[in-house]
């Protein structure tokens, strides 16, 4: 579940390998374009989702996921950031069953969701916009953290400035 970020994305920095038990779990490997649904979280992750784009290794998903697989008339990526449109506005949050310290999105409200689909080309035009907004939110924050960074440092330059005898 950690490896779906909050934007969207799967995050390969940190994992967990597992040994193959038998010949049933190919049937839990994921493809590209396949998208995965988090569907069991907190209440306020639960529905954050992913689009798969592949791995230099096999990757399985947990029972904790929906692995969606679109047919034609479905960019994958136009449905993974549909979802995630929905997450962001609590969608999720709202129709989930909730334990404690738990909820989850059936399959069923699942796959009840009305989506608009637009034809190909647009949900092509639509990807590749949020593509290029998200590339520039991801650099913008990137800068931040380098400036935030950088200001984090001051303290210790201005300490080493006064007590050198430089101020």
């Amino acid at each position: 579940m950690n490896n779906v970020t909050t934007s969207g994305r799967l995050d390969w920095s940190s994992f967990v390998r597992v040994p193959r038990p038998n010949q049933d779990a190919a049937a839990y490997e994921l493809q590209p374009g396949d998208v995965v649904f988090n569907n069991t979280n907190s209440a306020e992750l639960v529905g954050k989702s992913a689009l798969f784009d592949g791995y230099a290794e096999p990757v399985a998903y947990s029972n904790h996921f929906t692995r969606l697989r679109t047919s034609a008339e479905l960019e994958p990526g136009y449905l993974a950031s549909w979802l995630n449109s929905q997450w962001r506005a609590g969608v999720f949050s709202a129709i989930c069953n909730r334990w404690i310290g738990q909820a989850a999105v059936s399959r069923e409200k699942l796959l009840g969701l009305v989506m608009p689909l637009p034809p190909l080309d647009e949900q092509r035009r639509i990807i590749a916009i949020l593509d290029e907004q998200m590339a520039a939110v991801e650099r913008a924050r990137t800068a931040a953290e380098q400036q935030l960074h950088a200001i984090q440092g001051l303290p210790a330059v201005l300490l080493r400035r006064a007590f050198g005898g430089e101020l």
